[in-house]
């Protein structure tokens, strides 16, 4: 018993080394011999529990995500199931959750491995990134189709709409770094939460409304906004290793 609570521990701490050192130098900068360091660990030990870099660079996926991207997606929908409520605030809901995600999880490293994979597109894990994201892409272009179908939202690709919505929310929440020491960092980053939920509520809203009818943004009221900030925080939960 002893043993496999220290072999656990083990296998989780090089995990965590091993998120660090992919996230700031990619799986072909990364080296086993800072993963090792980083870890305090031997390398003949890494190479034990992991054999190579592929086997390291998978399991953090294997064991930082595993269902969780799916259990976000039943969590999220049961909530609405309860709520019972119009497309266009399951809208509004849908994207305080998910731009919740960029800010409430607080896992930094595993966002810059996701956003390296998709950009250098090396292949190795596109089967978890794709799990990773998926969901949320799903959770989207359900709502807007619903909307459409009952002439509340108008839109010629309701998936293309929700790709380029998820593709923004990514590039904002981490793209931070890239603008300090510039002027518009302040304007584009103060109280960001509120700031990137807001903006795209509005140009969801404002590029969802039907030909020559008024859409009103719905406010979503306090006992809402707690109820998703609970779900958040049960998410979060999830990633904890």
């Amino acid at each position: 018993m002893v043993v496999n609570m220290k072999h656990d521990e083990t296998k989780s701490k090089i995990i965590l080394a091993a998120k660090r050192e992919f996230a700031a130098k990619g799986f072909s900068g990364a080296r086993m011999s800072s993963i090792a360091t980083i870890a305090g660990i031997n390398q003949a030990l890494l190479h034990y529990y992991f054999e190579n870099k592929e086997n390291l660079y998978r399991s953090i996926f294997q064991k930082v995500l595993g269902d969780i991207p799916i259990t976000i997606e039943k969590i999220f929908k049961k909530e609405m199931y309860y709520w019972n409520c119009s497309p266009d605030i399951e809208l509004c809901a849908a994207l305080y959750v998910i731009v919740g995600l960029h800010f409430d999880i607080q896992d930094e490293d595993l966002h810059r491995i996701c956003a390296r994979e998709i950009a250098e597109g090396n292949g190795i894990i596109h089967e978890f990134v794709q799990n990773y994201i998926i969901p949320r892409i799903t959770i989207l272009d359900e709502i807007i189709k619903k909307g459409v179908a009952l002439g509340l939202f108008e839109i010629s690709n309701t998936l293309m709409f929700t790709l380029m919505l998820i593709s923004f929310i990514a590039q904002y929440a981490h793209g931070e770094e890239f603008f300090k020491s510039t002027p518009f960092h302040d304007v584009l980053y103060e109280n960001k939460k509120d700031k990137l939920y807001n903006f795209v509520v509005e140009l969801s809203f404002k590029a969802l409304r039907p030909s020559s009818k008024h859409l009103t943004i719905p406010v979503l009221d306090s006992a809402k906004r707690s109820n998703l900030d609970e779900m958040l925080k049960k998410i979060s939960s999830l990633f904890e290793i």
